[in-house]
């Protein structure tokens, strides 16, 4: 639970955890006993066309619930944390000026840092940046990770090894300022936006990692037999280019692969599963740091209703009968 609030604080209460745990349905519970609306914290159910394989609630699903950030983009549109941050923080003001409560949900941990206002905010002259980047010029990624592993190992494992963005982006800021960047992010996370005047009960959903494989293998399966390698096709029999932000997506690219090389996109199943289940090891990485956080076994007796007893107690309600 956070440690104090402003009694004319904003309440908000943010549901995280890696992909496959309930997050979403749990929200859209939250919403109803609570009076709440959901914004979205997943950086591919902004865009449009993305609707079986990110896993988007449905119209059905939402049972009325208002949800916010989601189909916001088109697919060749760019997102960042950055971006994303600032419109969820204006969700949430808007949510709770009309008297309801904000209810974030989702599984991208740097959006999340990006609003809670941890994100390392170091700006590396032009210069400076160009002669690191160039040192990085004909470097596999994965060589790059190791190179991060033995430097900065606690956000090396937040990472994937073929995830070059972020891995250089880690390495700029060990060259520049001399410190890893899971430090800057301790030093900067606690207190960087002292004055936004919103307080965040987080709630990280997990489970025993088995459970989460099997999980993670059940809800592929289900998203294949939804329609995921369709909704490809037609993504991209719509002028959708396979370099497209939105074709960055987890398995997206995979699937339009097989389509591109005439393969059966079942081929591409067990691939997707594995790197799912990558994925959700980092994202539990990544919300490991993530201070004030309270972790919620969803596989034990009691845990949806332990939740509602949190966000009661947060709210300053008396709990959900």
């Amino acid at each position: 639970m956070p440690a104090r609030a402003d009694a004319a604080a904003i309440r908000a209460v943010a549901i995280l955890g890696a992909t496959a745990t309930g997050k979403s349905d749990l929200a859209v519970d939250l919403a109803l006993i609570f009076n709440g609306e959901v914004v979205s914290m997943d950086s591919r159910q902004v865009y449009r066309g993305l609707d079986v394989g990110t896993g988007k609630t449905s119209a059905a699903a939402r049972r009325g619930v208002p949800h916010h950030l989601i189909d916001i983009l088109d697919p060749t549109e760019p997102v960042s944390a950055g971006l994303h941050a600032a419109l969820a923080e204006a969700a949430v003001r808007a949510i709770a000026a009309r008297g309801r409560v904000p209810i974030l949900a989702g599984g991208t941990g740097l959006y999340f840092r990006a609003l809670f206002g941890g994100l390392v905010a170091v700006s590396i002259p032009r210069e400076r940046l160009a002669a690191i980047r160039e040192s990085f010029s004909g470097r596999a990624t994965t060589a790059l990770h190791a190179e991060l592993a033995a430097r900065d190992p606690v956000r090396a494992r937040a990472l994937s090894p073929n995830d070059r963005v972020r891995v250089t982006r880690a390495l700029e800021l060990i060259a520049y300022t001399g410190v890893s960047a899971s430090g800057l992010y301790r030093r900067q996370g606690a207190d960087a936006n002292p004055a936004s005047g919103i307080v965040y009960l987080k709630i990280v959903l997990t489970m025993p990692r088995e459970a989460l494989r099997e999980r993670v293998a059940r809800r592929t399966r289900e998203l294949f037999d939804a329609g995921w390698p369709g909704e490809v096709a037609r993504l991209l029999a719509t002028g959708v280019p396979v370099d497209a932000p939105a074709m960055h997506s987890l398995g997206y690219a995979d699937l339009a692969a097989a389509l591109g090389a005439g393969e059966s996109p079942e081929s591409r199943f067990e691939r997707i599963v594995t790197a799912t289940r990558q994925y959700a090891k980092r994202q539990e990485t990544f919300f490991r740091s993530e201070p004030d956080a309270v972790w919620i076994d969803v596989s034990t007796a009691g845990a949806r209703r332990e939740v509602e007893r949190l966000v009661a107690a947060f709210l300053g309600r008396a709990e959900a009968q």
